[in-house]
């Protein structure tokens, strides 16, 4: 009797494990939204909006422009899938109108239709004030990661949140490929989804704002890594595939490089990982010759009152730590140079990667060039001692910054006289330091 009670338990137990590993299976199979909608780039009549899911069947985003009543269907699509099913989505939308507040409606085979809020398009006039939210490094783990470092400071998106930007800018390792996570393009997938389905303070800080994307070398591969990384184009089609950004047209410009305008200011997001010669070749490209071509291109005929080259290392500081553009002196100065020579108004380089936050100055050539270094996010801080050691004779006094933090970047005054305010917030959301500098001082004399 007691045999068969036993057995009995036993074969209780199996029916049961059976069904909650079947029941476990279709969960995970059943059609959901897991991540977004994250929006992209936005113009006065375009934009483009992402969303991560599981299922097949018609899937789909539709605008809903709240101050004409009317909506708006894609124009295009592009898609990359995943493994169990999921699906990273990219819609355009076109011929949207300037200045109005559009809502997002979600549509799923199988889970449903939800409307979600979203973004408002700029208007038409160049002479606006705007803000914009910038930062790099954002570290967050799940699992057993987390003993090693547990990502519990993602509570600084929430304190970015309430700044209510205009858009944010990610300055690169926005993830991080970690240990086998750069090992294949499945793995990719999976780190990239689960940095969105796992982690709602992130999903909820994308869906507050658009955002305009760059990388480094953790969204990339491993640290450090260039082109002789072998998949390089396997990491290349996942971050397109999950950043919304305003690529070109011409697919021959290949690289995670593109131009964003926003009224008077136009950002060049570079790629310093996909065309850079290994890091001892210090004669190397580190941009390389096509892409150095183009943001050359793209500043002579920009018209725009600020020009903002955005790179994932350091442009201006000249100490050797950590991995910078002065690696690579010989096409770092024939940059610099072109920008003094040519007397490019309004530039001023934007980075990431250092681990600490600084705005360092020099005058180049007669130019006054500036590099707002801004990171990081929630990665491991630098350690005091080694910024100690990193004394830095470009830095502007009082913009230092040790720990988790974030930037931002305030455009305002009138034509002509328009004023760039540049701000650090330590993570709790208190401002650390502010500098401004007249677009008039963006130029030789």
């Amino acid at each position: 009797m007691n045999n068969f009670s036993a057995s009995a338990r036993l074969n209780f137990i199996f029916f049961f494990c059976f069904l909650f590993i079947s029941f476990s299976l279709q969960a995970q199979q059943k059609p959901k939204l897991l991540a977004g909608p994250v929006v992209g780039s936005v113009t006065p009549t375009s934009a483009k909006v992402w969303i991560g899911y599981r299922g097949t069947g018609k899937n789909t985003l539709i605008l809903m422009d709240t101050t004409a009543k009317k909506i708006f269907y894609p124009l295009a699509e592009s898609h990359i899938a995943g493994p169990k099913g999921q699906v990273a989505l990219t819609m355009q939308f076109e011929k949207l109108e300037p200045g109005h507040y559009y809502n997002i409606i979600i549509e799923i085979d199988g889970w449903g239709k939800e409307v979600r809020y979203g973004f408002k398009t700029p208007l038409t006039e160049e002479t606006q004030n705007f803000n914009f939210l910038l930062g790099s490094c954002l570290l967050l783990e799940t699992g057993l990661p987390r003993i090693f470092y547990p990502g519990f400071k993602a509570f600084i998106l929430n304190r970015m949140k309430d700044k209510n930007a205009d858009f944010m800018l990610w300055m690169g390792d926005n993830v991080y490929l970690l240990w086998k996570d750069h090992k294949n393009y499945n793995n990719m997938f999976k780190r990239n989804m689960k940095m969105r389905s796992r982690f709602k303070k992130l999903n909820r800080f994308l869906a507050n704002q658009p955002n305009v994307a760059g990388w480094d070398d953790h969204d990339f591969g491993p640290n450090n890594a260039g082109s002789d990384w072998h998949l390089k184009d396997t990491s290349l089609k996942i971050f397109k595939g999950f950043w919304p950004n305003t690529y070109p047209e011409n697919q021959a410009l290949y690289g995670n490089y593109f131009k964003y305008s926003y009224y008077d200011a136009d950002f060049f997001v570079t790629d310093n990982r996909y065309f850079k010669a290994p890091h001892a070749d210090t004669a190397g490209s580190f941009l390389g010759e096509t892409q150095i071509l183009w943001l050359k291109q793209q500043l002579q005929t920009s018209q725009a009152t600020f020009k903002f080259i955005v790179i994932g290392s350091q442009v201006i500081s000249e100490k050797r730590f950590g991995e910078k553009y002065i690696d690579y002196d010989r096409e770092r100065r024939d940059l610099l140079d072109f920008i003094a020579d040519n007397n490019i108004k309004g530039t001023m380089f934007l980075t990431g990667d250092m681990h600490f936050s600084e705005l360092c100055k020099n005058d180049w050539n007669g130019y006054p060039m500036y590099d707002y270094t801004c990171s990081s996010l929630t990665s491991v801080p630098l350690p005091v001692r080694l910024v100690g050691l990193n004394k830095n004779p470009l830095r502007i006094p009082g913009t230092k910054k040790l720990g988790h933090n974030f930037g931002r970047i305030s455009i305002s005054g009138e034509a002509g006289n328009r004023i760039c305010t540049l701000e650090n917030f330590k993570r709790n959301g208190k401002r650390k330091w502010v500098y401004s500098i007249n677009q008039n001082e963006l130029s030789k004399p």
